[in-house]
């Protein structure tokens, strides 16, 4: 009988611990998954970006894009593109959902204009607004030739005259290998290679007429 008593109080001990490590381990999945996000944001207000950026990844979905899109502003506004890419490309991988489509064409474009704006011209391309998914298809040519421009204009604006006719000189191929080449019909004839070249070289030419 006392053994059956001792047995049942043993079982009895095991039992409440197990419920109460079980209610504490609930307790803390609860708090995290809830209020991860909650730090995130108190982690932008005070300009703690690097803790923002580790705590990211534990945020629920419903709160992680809007937590990413307002993290990536603050990393652009202090001029980290670097650490806003990582963001998008590493925590975000997911961004190309159409759940998330908003969140990516917003923070497509931020980071296309920051990469302009600091230079990172090959990288700026990745993130241009694209009217076809395969960036080198012929319907892409508009969007080819906007990006151009704007590599055009930044340099030319910086006074890197020689460095922008060195861009145009080793991009402009783009038009004849993906409209001159392809089955493009007489609809993109207007980007052509010898039209695109003679366009982009205006977009020099007005600087070193003075014109701006």
């Amino acid at each position: 009988m006392i053994k059956k008593l001792f047995i049942g109080f043993i079982v009895l001990i095991v039992t409440l611990n197990l419920m109460d490590a079980c209610v504490s381990y609930c307790s803390n999945a609860y708090n995290s998954f809830f209020s991860t996000h909650e730090e995130v944001l108190e982690a932008i207000d005070k300009g703690e970006l690097s803790k923002a950026k580790e705590l990211l990844p534990d945020a629920k979905e419903s709160e992680l894009y809007r937590c990413a899109q307002l993290l990536i502003e603050e990393y652009i506004a202090i001029d980290d593109v670097k650490n806003a890419v990582y963001v998008f490309e590493r925590i975000t991988p997911n961004h190309c959902s159409y759940r998330t489509a908003d969140y990516t064409k917003a923070v497509k474009a931020m980071l296309y204009e920051a990469l302009i704006k600091n230079g990172e011209y090959e990288q700026a391309w990745r993130y241009h607004k694209l009217d076809y998914e395969d960036p080198t298809y012929h319907g892409n040519a508009v969007n080819y030739y906007s990006y151009m421009t704007d590599v055009l204009e930044a340099l030319c604006k910086k006074g890197q005259i020689r460095d922008a006719q060195e861009f145009l000189d080793n991009h402009v191929s783009w038009f004849r290998k993906n409209v001159d080449n392809a089955n493009s019909g007489d609809s993109y004839q207007e980007y052509n290679y010898e039209r695109m070249k003679t366009k982009l070289k205006l977009v020099i030419d007005e600087f070193t007429n003075g014109g701006e």
